[in-house]
């Protein structure tokens, strides 16, 4: 797990450094308005992260509007929710907290007070955290379902639909 940690970091990162800009696609068709807003407010490694799970699940043969939706808004709770923004800083305190410390975020998440406490329930909670905004933003139920269980593995009522999204959160 620290290790797929530590790669999403580097691809995360590559992209900010390049400063690349993210193409619209069909973001406008898989969307509502305020789910549009919700994706562009979303740091350029989100949304290059986003992109690259949408693809995968496209190059897959994945059609269904609310995975594709799901791919584009899954970690929307690590920058758009109230509890606070993962910062760039914040993720590399994560990965090598998660790598040398494991269920150290789990612990420090739990409450979330303070500076760094805050940061870690933001990423420990940040599934339910998205999936409440992507209902607010007016996406549907199962998209937010998808949002909200992305990260559960081993959870018997995941349809093959979030088998997908998880898979192919993984492999970005």
């Amino acid at each position: 797990m620290a290790l797929y940690r530590v790669r999403q970091f580097v691809l995360a990162a590559a992209a900010l450094v390049q400063g690349e800009g993210v193409a619209p696609l069909a973001i406008g068709r898989l969307l509502p308005p305020e789910g549009v807003a919700l994706f562009y407010d979303m740091p350029l490694y989100d949304r290059r992260h986003a992109l690259n799970v949408l693809r995968t699940l496209q190059q897959q043969g994945h059609a269904d509007p609310d995975l594709l939706a799901a791919a584009l808004l899954h970690d929307v709770g690590k920058t758009g929710s109230a509890a606070g923004r993962l910062r760039l800083w914040h993720r590399v305190l994560m990965v090598l907290a998660g790598a040398l410390v494991p269920g150290l975020i789990d612990r420090l998440g739990r409450e979330g007070g303070g500076l760094v406490g805050r940061a870690f329930f933001v990423q420990k909670h940040h599934a339910e955290l998205g999936a409440d905004l992507a209902l607010k933003a007016g996406c549907t139920q199962a998209t937010a379902e998808l949002i909200r269980r992305h990260e559960m593995a081993g959870v018997p009522e995941l349809d093959a639909r979030g088998v997908a999204l998880r898979a192919a959160d993984a492999a970005n």
